[in-house]
């Protein structure tokens, strides 16, 4: 694959709003097939396009791509038999015990679709809301049978049918509903029940009070309910307009970083052997002893183990 065309696919990735991790060499030691400005695309399913490393590089790479996608901060990783820098911010050291031998840094940088913030209502709110989505680099979507480019012109997109606006919603949407006495329950109606990252009404506990009570009556849940943060925003002590707005955007800022600083859930084992990091979801090479599972980063490494000496005195060792 030549240059244009890896960068090509990079580009048609981001067009289409696909999450993807650009992994670039950066610096080596002998031997080491990869070499700096070596690169590879590393797309959510784990697929790779390209090249920074085989053997015991490649799945390190995979594993740190993955939790990469999941936080969406980039980082340096170092591969190496030296010592590791565990004291340095933004470096993931791992040691490098495999034959092939020599030293590796691999720069993971994180390319994300932007977050979707749908707002429901025309309402200054909603407008003062959508004008500081776009500042805060949301894709910014408004639902409103009246809403018109006048009132929102830089927006992504507007829906003026509230039927459409169930497909627009996933797990990782932000939802406001702004309506503000203009279509309340068509507004409510057209979101409750979906499960987004955050869904926030804009609306008086009073309010509040007969809008659930009309969706209940409509067939909403106890549960459909409680994920309704009610009032929208944080409480700052805000009264104009643009008070509210401004409480409900910090909101949104406080909710989209606290999902990137969630630990990571990932499994490691490390390889008997060799003492490599083996990813246990993805791991190829496994032996069972007394019922245990043990990981290892490469054939070699498991048929090594299961010599009968060498498990024998590796159970001992336990």
């Amino acid at each position: 694959m030549t240059c244009s065309d890896f960068f090509e696919q990079a580009s048609r990735l981001r067009a289409e709003e696909q999450p993807f991790v650009l992994a670039t060499v950066v610096a080596y030691k002998s031997p080491q097939s990869a070499k700096p400005g070596s690169k590879a695309i590393i797309k959510s399913d784990g697929s790779l396009l390209g090249w920074v490393g085989g053997g015991c590089v490649q799945p390190i790479v995979l594993r740190e791509a993955k939790e990469t996608l999941q936080t969406g901060k980039p980082k340096l990783l170092t591969i190496s038999p030296d010592a590791a820098r565990d004291d340095w911010k933004g470096v993931e050291s791992y040691r490098m015990t495999c034959e092939g031998g020599g030293s590796l840094e691999i720069y993971l940088e994180p390319f994300l679709p932007k977050p979707q913030l749908l707002i429901v209502g025309g309402s200054p709110v909603a407008q003062t809301v959508s004008h500081l989505g776009r500042l805060l680099d949301f894709k910014v979507i408004v639902a409103d049978p009246e809403a018109g480019s006048k009132n929102f012109p830089d927006v992504d997109l507007i829906l003026t049918d509230l039927n459409l606006v169930r497909s627009h919603i996933n797990e990782k949407s932000f939802v406001v509903v702004a309506t503000m006495g203009n279509g309340d329950e068509e507004g409510l109606q057209a979101v409750i029940g979906t499960r987004p990252k955050y869904l926030g009404l804009v609306a008086s506990e009073r309010k509040s009070k007969g809008l659930f009570e009309y969706a209940r009556a409509k067939g909403a849940t106890d549960d459909d309910l409680a994920v309704v943060k009610c009032p929208a925003g944080v409480k700052l002590g805000g009264e104009t307009l643009p008070e509210i707005a401004l409480s409900i955007a910090a909101e949104l800022i406080r909710v989209r970083r606290a999902s990137s600083e969630q630990p990571s859930s990932r499994s490691v084992a490390i390889d008997p052997i060799c003492g490599m990091t083996v990813d246990v979801e993805n791991a190829k090479y496994t032996s069972v002893v007394d019922g245990k599972t043990i990981y290892f980063c490469c054939l070699r490494c498991k048929e090594t183990f299961d010599q009968p000496q060498i498990s024998q005195i590796t159970q001992i060792s336990r």
